[in-house]
């Protein structure tokens, strides 16, 4: 059981709100199983997930003071969540612990390709704006929301929520991963809250669906008339961007995906990156080189945040603590 927490920590400069959940991860899977068969998967994992759980965890990692919003239950797995992100060091005190639910769970099968989910986050989509704690909002430098479409209490009123925050705090910015539709419908109300974002990650998949075009540069240009920097995520073929007007292409280095263990929560190493970047000032060729280097490291690990070796590695190569020129 989850007991009331003691010690002390220090206030974040970014915020997530969005999904938590704990992932299980099933790795070294060849096909997907027909029904009434069995499969056999080479590991598995119990490890931190949900696109806000792991972006945290990852941007805490690097080095910025980042803490979570989301809600999990009072039980075995959410506790395990809150130890994981407690020892990245992000801030967890604002989670919101519900007595009457459990914690939500994704079971990831992954594959190198891709991945398939199956997930189960009632608790987590019931969250809403108004247990939600602004205190010392004035010291958030930064706001990033995960999971649009799964975050089924919060969609209605993210419009109302940003210009709240921009009402109290003005030189707070905003960044927005929209994460797949479940139920693929794909409403044009989120074109109500991209003009109040500053930075907004997706697929193509999801870019293609969200602005009703028929190919990748289209959608990034449609999405740029509303957001100032959109970066469209090809996998191991890079990223398109369109950046205050300018486009740009980047590819990976790992394009073969050596070291290829499990490719979960890729996407949202390369967010953090950037953020982690986008904080400091970096110039854009360097964001992206940055974060292209904490996608392409992630998926040499089993989940979405992996061990601390990862870490050190981007340390080692990017000296990111010491001297901000170096990179």
């Amino acid at each position: 059981m989850i007991t009331e927490k003691k010690d002390r920590q220090t206030f974040p400069e970014c915020l997530v709100i969005g999904d938590l959940n704990i992932d299980i991860i099933m790795c070294g899977l060849k096909v997907l199983p027909d029904l009434g068969t069995e499969i056999l998967a080479q590991n598995y994992n119990l490890v931190v997930g949900g696109s806000g759980g792991i972006f945290s965890s990852i941007l805490s990692s690097l080095g910025i003071r980042t803490g979570i919003i989301s809600k999990i239950g009072n039980d075995y797995f959410g506790h395990h969540l809150i130890e994981c992100l407690k020892k990245s060091g992000t801030y967890t005190d604002d989670i919101i612990i519900s007595k009457d639910s459990v914690t939500g769970l994704t079971i990831n099968l992954s594959y190198e390709q891709d991945k398939s989910q199956i997930t189960s986050i009632e608790t987590v989509k019931k969250l809403s704006f108004s247990e939600i704690s602004l205190k010392k909002i004035e010291q958030i430098k930064h706001i990033h929301f995960s999971s649009y479409y799964i975050m089924q209490n919060l969609k209605k009123d993210y419009a109302q929520f940003i210009k709240k925050i921009k009402s109290l705090s003005k030189n707070i910015t905003f960044s927005f991963d929209t994460n797949y539709d479940p139920e693929e419908k794909w409403d044009s109300e989120i074109f109500d809250i991209l003009p109040l974002v500053d930075i907004l990650f997706l697929n193509e998949n999801e870019a293609l669906n969200i602005s009703k075009q028929t190919d990748r540069k289209r959608a990034a240009y449609k999405l740029a008339e509303t957001v100032p920097k959109v970066i469209i995520k090809l996998g191991k073929e890079g990223q398109l961007a369109v950046i205050d007007g300018k486009e740009y292409r980047f590819r990976c280095n790992n394009t073969l995906n050596d070291n290829f263990i499990d490719g979960t929560g890729a996407g949202d190493n390369f967010d953090a990156g950037f953020i982690f970047c986008f904080l400091k000032d970096f110039p854009i060729e360097k964001t992206m080189e940055f974060a292209n280097y904490c996608a392409e490291k992630s998926i040499e690990y089993i989940g979405g945040v992996g061990e601390e070796s990862k870490f050190n590695d981007i340390r080692e190569k990017y000296d990111i603590v010491k001297q901000k020129e170096r990179l």
